[in-house]
């Protein structure tokens, strides 16, 4: 489970199960994700956010203030942090804390370069309940880490001594927080992968995220004879370590072929805790019930994966409040195509025309975590059943309002394949 899931009543899983039914949002928020800053201080060659790190947009603390308030008031239980930049060098980082531990709020996740990691901002993310926390060191050699992410080697041993922080409060609080130290391997630094574990197992972290890096320019990508050279690089590695490690090799081609070989030597590696262990798909996206991601620039979005496209935001704190956005018409739109894929069971043949907020993502069940891992099995399962006890009218109607789209799509083809001849 994810984002605080594990804070929510019976009671209040109940209105948000009722809310997703009516396709209307019967109480929430109760997660907020918080992206307060696209400043960031180093400049990873590769990262996807340069165009919002140039933009240099921050919240301002009085517009973040109130509408945490207010999120509170509305149910809000939990935040994460996340973003364009670095969270942690957010301006008002100490009374933004300071509201969370006023108003006892769980601290659920945060992805940071680890820099600006100190003794006492570990204290304070362990001491809100922290569950897990990814840094990207993404090299473990000062000098590849100043080319991959074109900055000084002193930030460098910053990052390393903030891994060191978030073990040393994690140790001293015993708290069961997930610490993960991301590095990337890519044509220019696969080999080195043994070296970069090693030099990281001593940071005691409890897994090492081995990551591929996703819209890398194909010519930065390993050939097919590198790639060849890497599985082999990768079959001892995971034999000797495949506890301590999780992949995400997607990008280049090879995420498979490493999740089977782990499964080899520990199958639970692969297998989350509390998840629907069914052979076909029972979960879908309610996020849209349950949190919004608020960032730098005061836009409100569904989700971290619409965060760079203003046409997807949902409203803006500087003109609205947040209840006013989460009851808006974007919002409900948002909700409505979410609910249509359970309803149709993700029927790629029965897609609204013009969707808005229907990504690629959220139509295959492992392809975003927020899925298929953000409730807990027992949610999942009764609005799966639901949904294919009630949604037999729904996908009926929609089958007839996509008969004149594929009678039109059938003569383009025979029009086309006409004009061929």
């Amino acid at each position: 489970m994810l984002y605080g899931w594990e804070l929510i009543t019976e009671k209040e899983k109940k209105l948000i199960s009722e809310g997703i039914r009516c396709g209307e949002a019967l109480g929430g928020p109760w997660h907020m994700v918080l992206f307060p800053t696209d400043r960031c201080n180093i400049d990873c060659f590769f990262c996807y956010t340069e165009t919002l790190r140039n933009l240099a947009k921050e919240l301002d603390w009085e517009l973040l203030r109130p509408a945490l308030l207010e999120g509170v008031d509305m149910g809000v239980k939990s935040v994460s942090f996340g973003g364009g930049g670095e969270p942690l060098i957010y301006r008002s980082l100490g009374p933004l804390f300071d509201l969370i531990e006023e108003k006892k709020l769980k601290v659920d996740s945060i992805k940071t370069n680890g820099t600006a990691l100190t003794e006492s901002v570990a204290r304070r993310l362990i001491g809100s309940g922290l569950s897990r926390i990814t840094i990207s060191l993404n090299d473990t050699r000062p000098e590849e880490y100043e080319k991959i992410c074109r900055a000084s080697p002193r930030l460098f041993e910053k990052a390393m001594g903030g891994i060191h922080n978030i073990v040393e409060a994690k140790r001293k609080a015993g708290s069961d927080c997930e610490i993960s130290v991301q590095v990337f391997v890519w044509r220019e630094n696969y080999k080195r992968l043994p070296r970069m574990i090693e030099d990281l197992l001593p940071t005691d972290a409890d897994f090492i995220y081995v990551n591929s890096i996703d819209g890398l320019d194909p010519k930065l990508k390993m050939t097919g004879s590198q790639k060849e050279e890497f599985r082999k690089i990768l079959v001892p590695v995971i034999e000797e370590h495949a506890r301590r490690i999780q992949f995400n090799l997607a990008a280049e081609g090879l995420h498979r072929f490493a999740i089977e070989e782990q499964y080899k030597h520990y199958p639970r590696a692969i297998e989350l805790p509390g998840i629907c262990k069914t052979p076909h798909r029972v979960e879908f996206c309610y996020m849209g019930w349950y949190t919004a991601v608020i960032e730098a620039g005061g836009d409100l979005f569904p989700c971290c994966h619409f965060t760079t496209d203003p046409s997807k935001s949902l409203g803006n704190l500087h003109s609205s409040s947040l209840k006013e956005i989460w009851q808006g018409e974007p919002m409900r739109r948002f909700r409505g195509e979410m609910r249509h894929l359970l309803l149709t069971d993700a029927d790629p043949g029965l897609l609204p025309r013009h969707p808005r907020f229907i990504f690629p993502l959220c139509m295959e069940r492992t392809a975003c975590a927020f899925n298929y891992y953000l409730c807990d099995p027992a949610f999942y399962m009764d609005l799966y059943n639901w949904a294919k006890k009630n949604g037999g009218s729904y996908r009926a109607i929609r089958k007839l309002k996509s008969l004149p789209i594929r009678a039109a799509r059938k003569i383009k083809r025979f029009l086309s394949s006409r004009n061929r001849i």
